[in-house]
């Protein structure tokens, strides 16, 4: 007992006691087998695990132990497991999956807890080999719910409510069962649960059952359950979005939001319309978040009247936190699903008006241009921002918006003068940025040029121009003296000042702002294409309205389904480059392609081989990633194998916000992440390459105790050269040892390929560098503050070619340190700071300063010593590793 509590599992100590308990695993003293379980679990490391694993097992299936030992060895069991890492055959599937079989057949309700619990553990770092289990798993679900339990374990006449939740959880990961008995009983049982629930007083009784209850509703979403399943979730979750309870209302919003992703069950959605609109009046933001990300997943051709003129009523009186989000979601519902242009119209510029200083450029950028390629459109919309003005709109978008429409169709507004327009813009002039002066200084002359025969608006416009080619504003100078010019020479100016021509048919600029609200120019231009040549993606709702649209971007998007989808892979030539590898030489002008396969052509893949041993790839839990083994196809067929370094992608993705994360010949996975704080915001792009369907798709993400994980539904099947975009929202609850992995799989025509991939969620996604430099006492006292290991620890870093300190400055900076000048003697090293921040569940952000010195040695400057400093050990040590790993191959 005193050892599990003052030693830790790296203790040299731990070598001299393993066989004295050992000793007590193998006695018949139940004490002395409870107290080395309990150390076991507490303080088991990977060398415990291989050495104690066996007799661990052994007292897991001894069915002549009491129940608690037994409960003890599956817990102390799981620990070992996690200690051992994914690639671990200490419980092989052909054995393990017939003797958990049986244990599932246990009568003891803490011996099938503490079972279940192991079992979850299992199947979150790889399903396959316990399939048949799901079977066993049902029967229990039926015991549990015919309540043949002792009182015991009844909490508020609920079966074990907590062994309900695991199973329901656990069944998650298996993919639905190929016998219809036990499909039935599933059905059956998933019937029972969301149907009927019934609301009690008791406020400990509600929240058993709710567990219950969103549990299963993610299970029928991941077994693709029958649309009447389905709408029985929508109206049971339909009532828990209209009760006061917070958390009830979050989590019912949280779980329709899925639900809407399901074509069958969105008409069920729009009965709870109203519900749904009022949670954007709640007094939480969390659930007024979550109100307006359902009303955006569920609008639709039928509903985008009452969803948008409901947001914009909201505008007004919502909290400034949500306004950014609030208006370029109905900015885009707006633009996404319009019946008609005027409609459209009215809403823009109402929306414009409204928003004040969180309406962007793209915002009315989007709305010019269409008002510019409908040409039945001018008139009105020049009449309307007309009539905004007037009402004394006076924010910069607006002004913006109102000078192109007016320069260029104010003449067709017959009952309002030129000069009259001209006023009610000079009227804004003045509290304007130098960007819209200039707007404003061409939109003057474009009117003077429509009526030349109105002196005094020739005098007003003049006297402004006057002003202004004397203004210390370079570039409004220059407009100012040419307009003069222009304006004494007519013929040259009614030559050269024409009216704006049409749009090109581009992409989205609302969508490509939602998907990228990070990123240089740079970055935007070699990102992969979003959408289809033609500007429409494939399926979308919208077809028809979008090809009235003529919009403007250089990274191009288009209206998409429900979620904002978006082409993020892009599989053209373009692609080996982005993983890695080195871009062909440019390859002459080609014929004329199909937009699908101009978007997932792909070049012959890279003869890639597997990277040697990867230190950081071992801490993360296991072996580095290699190839896919997939087994081999009847008739001999190859197997399925990437088409590069899946450790390289993974370091890659490490240092940038995107890329790719896994691809092979048929199938590609993408992702792009923001961050913030203890927040992360994952999207994924699922991409079929091929012609021929993929099917049988799983991607899951284990659980994880260190973090939150939401991921969005995932469909089991990818129609040919089809994407879809999956989301994953992630918390940071505390410092983590090992990244998150994500399992996936699919079967191709037969053959199924099968990857357990580390996410690129590593400790530096939470970091962030100080916004101004740190004084060099704060440094040095903090760095002296931290004595040495476990807190403080170091490694040296051998390279084969020399790197200079610019590339090392730029990797701390690409993993949110902010790296220091003058705080190091020898200025040939290099000292960075960062803060990481973790937020536990109902307790404010947790904040650890991280501090990082690299030392060089200066003659070839091939040996680095890293070294890193913090309060937290896990945090030192995952940061050491990283920033070891990269350093040695960039």
């Amino acid at each position: 007992m005193a050892c599990s509590v003052l030693l830790t599992e790296k203790d040299e100590f731990l070598r001299l006691i393993i066989n004295s308990i050992r000793n007590d695993l193998i006695s018949r003293n139940e004490a002395f087998q409870a107290l080395a379980l309990s150390f076991i679990g507490n303080v088991g490391g990977q060398e415990m695990a291989s050495l104690l694993a066996v007799d661990v097992m052994a007292l897991v299936t001894n069915g002549a132990v009491r129940p608690i030992i037994r409960k003890k060895a599956a817990l102390c069991l799981l620990r070992l497991l996690r200690k051992a890492g994914p690639d671990s055959d200490m419980l092989a599937p052909d054995q393990w999956s017939v003797k958990l079989g049986g244990l599932l057949d246990e009568r003891d309700l803490g011996v099938l807890m503490a079972v279940v619990t192991l079992l979850l553990g299992i199947v979150s770092r790889n399903y396959e080999g316990y399939e048949s289990l799901s079977g066993k798993l049902v029967k229990l679900l039926e015991r549990l719910k015919n309540r043949e339990v002792s009182p015991d374990y009844t909490y508020y006449g609920i079966a074990s409510p907590w062994l309900q939740v695991k199973c329901l959880r656990v069944l998650q990961y298996f993919p639905v069962p190929d016998d219809p008995a036990i499909n039935k009983a599933l059905d059956s049982v998933l019937k029972r649960i969301i149907t009927g629930n019934e609301v009690a007083k008791n406020i400990n009784k509600n929240n058993a059952q709710h567990a219950i209850v969103f549990e299963a509703v993610s299970l029928a979403l991941a077994m693709d359950a029958d649309t009447e399943l389905l709408q029985a979730s929508v109206s049971l979750l339909g009532k828990f979005i209209s009760v006061r309870e917070p958390n009830i209302k979050y989590l019912g919003l949280e779980n329709m939001v899925r639900l809407a992703e399901v074509p069958a069950v969105i008409d069920t959605i729009h009965r709870h319309q109203k519900s749904i609109v009022a949670t954007l009046k709640d007094a939480d933001i969390s659930i007024r978040r979550r109100g307006l990300d359902l009303l955006f997943t569920m609008c639709n051709n039928q509903n985008v009247r009452d969803i948008v003129d409901e947001l914009l009523k909201y505008l007004e009186i919502a909290d400034f936190t949500m306004r950014d989000e609030l208006v370029l979601k109905t900015a885009v519902l707006a633009e996404r699903f319009f019946p008609d242009l005027e409609w459209y119209t009215d809403v823009m510029i109402t929306l414009i008006e409204r928003a004040g200083e969180f309406s962007t450029k793209d915002i009315w950028h989007s709305t010019v241009q269409l008002i510019t390629n409908n040409d039945d459109l001018h008139t009105y919309a020049a009449t309307k921002v007309l009539e905004a003005l007037q009402r004394g709109a006076a924010h910069e978008s607006l002004v913006c918006c109102a000078a192109y429409l007016l320069g260029e169709y104010g003449r067709q507004v017959q009952e309002v003068p030129l000069r009259d327009q001209f006023a009610l813009l000079q009227e804004r002039f003045v509290t304007v940025s130098s960007e819209a002066k200039g707007l404003l200084l061409s939109a003057y002359l474009k009117m003077l040029l429509a009526d030349p025969s109105d002196d005094q608006l020739r005098q007003q416009v003049g006297a402004v121009y006057e002003r202004y080619s004397h203004f210390m504003d370079a570039d409004l100078q220059q407009r100012a003296v040419e307009y003069q010019g222009l304006l004494k020479h007519p013929e040259v100016a009614n030559r050269n000042v024409t009216a704006m021509p049409k749009w090109e048919k581009r992409k989205s600029l609302l969508l490509r702002r939602m998907a990228e609200k990070e990123g240089d120019e740079e970055e935007t231009q070699q990102k992969p294409v979003w959408l289809q040549e033609d500007g429409q993606e494939v399926g979308s709702p919208s077809a028809d309205n979008a090809s009235q649209l003529h919009l403007e971007g250089p990274t191009p998007t288009q209206p998409m389904d429900p979620q904002g989808a978006a082409d993020f892979i892009g599989l053209d030539d373009d692609a080996p480059e982005s993983n890695g590898n080195t871009p062909a030489a440019p390859a002459p002008p080609a014929a004329p392609r199909n937009p699908l396969e101009e978007l997932y052509g792909s070049p012959e893949p890279p003869q890639a081989q597997p990277s040697a041993a990867d230190r950081f790839a071992i801490r993360s839990g296991g072996a580095p990633q290699g190839p896919p083994v997939s087994p081999p196809a009847a008739g001999g067929a190859e197997p399925i194998r990437p088409v590069g370094d899946i450790n390289d992608w993974f370091r890659k993705l490490c240092q940038s916000p995107s890329g790719v994360l896994y691809e092979d010949n048929y199938l590609q996975v993408g992702l792009k992440t923001q961050y913030q704080g203890s927040q992360g915001q994952i999207t994924f792009f699922l991409g079929n390459k091929h012609a021929t369907p993929l099917e049988k798709i799983i991607f899951a993400v284990p659980p994880q105790p260190q973090f939150q994980f939401q991921l969005a539904s995932v469909p089991q099947r990818l129609d040919p050269k089809q994407q879809v975009q999956v989301a994953l929202k992630v918390t940071c609850v505390s410092s983590f040892p090992d990244v998150p992995h994500l399992q996936l799989s699919y079967s191709q025509q037969g053959q199924q390929v099968a990857q357990n991939l580390m996410l690129p969620i590593v400790v530096s996604k939470f970091c962030t560098p100080p916004d101004n430099p740190v004084p060099k006492e704060v440094f040095f006292s903090r760095w002296r503050a931290i004595a040495g290991p476990p807190q403080k620890v170091g490694e040296r870093v051998t390279r084969v070619t020399p790197l200079a300190k610019g590339p090392v400055e730029a990797l701390l900076s690409s993993l949110n340190l902010g790296p220091q000048q003058g705080l190091d003697p020898e200025p040939e090293n290099i000292v960075a700071v960062g803060t990481f921040t973790s937020t536990p569940p109902g307790q404010p952000p947790q904040q650890v300063a991280c501090m990082v010195r690299i030392e060089v040695e200066k003659a070839q400057r091939l040996m680095f010593q890293v070294t890193v400093g913090s309060s937290d050990v896990n945090t030192s040590a995952a940061l050491k590793d990283l920033i070891a790993q990269l350093l040695a191959r960039i």
